[in-house]
């Protein structure tokens, strides 16, 4: 009788103790994850650089030293956090609670716009798709999902060459079922967010094209 009755005294202690390692858990689940941004070339980015641009003159640097400084930082936090953070990983996905994903970190102010197109029996492009032209809306619906929204801004930056690679096929792979089309192109058209004075006069930066990808019908 005497251990049912000191198992109910430390019943309340082992609520406690399970509800606090549970938050801690969530808490240090949930600080900051730098990994997924610790890619150099990722860094080059136009976006990118104008906050490390905006950052380092409000903080009186040389936008290099900063550059690495802040790289420095974020691969020595990132580091500190697995190891601290290792002994509940098990534990988060016995409860199914893992962060799986990052916060924004910046306004995307280069943005870019993918575009699909097929060949004619002419050898020229003609679009199929383009993101927010009413006029270019093949397989429309699914570019609207949001799965499928989060996949194709992942390959428009660098470091998803191979995501990029792997969905132009499926995508090909599809249209060439539909058309006799000899090939499909995917790429980007990349510009700088206008400004309100921009739109106003209507002075929309120019882009350019960028990381195209071509499928071939096999023979």
């Amino acid at each position: 009788m005497g251990l049912p009755r000191r198992l109910r005294a430390l019943g309340p202690h082992l609520v406690a103790g399970a509800v606090l390692w549970h938050a801690v858990a969530l808490v240090l689940d949930a600080s900051p994850d730098t990994s997924s941004g610790l890619r150099r070339q990722a860094w080059k980015e136009a976006t990118v650089q104008a906050e490390f641009h905006a950052y380092a003159a409000m903080l009186g640097m040389d936008e290099p030293v900063f550059e690495e400084k802040l790289w420095s930082f974020a691969v020595g936090w990132n580091t500190a956090r697995a190891r601290v953070i290792g002994p509940f990983h098990r534990y988060l996905g016995w409860v199914h609670s893992q962060q799986s994903w990052q916060m924004f970190v910046a306004p995307h102010t280069t943005p870019s716009r993918l575009q699909i197109q097929e060949m004619d029996s002419a050898g020229e492009w003609q679009t199929l798709f383009e993101e927010r032209d009413p006029d270019h809306t093949w397989m429309e619906p699914a570019f609207g999902t949001e799965r499928m929204r989060a996949s194709v801004f992942r390959w428009s930056w660098p470091g998803y060459e191979a995501e990029l690679k792997r969905g132009c096929q499926a995508l090909a792979t599809l249209r060439f079922t539909q058309s006799p089309t000899p090939a499909v192109r995917c790429h980007f058209y990349r510009a700088p967010s206008p400004s309100p004075q921009q739109v106003l006069d209507d002075a929309i930066p120019e882009g350019t094209w960028v990381r195209e990808q071509v499928v071939r019908r096999s023979p």
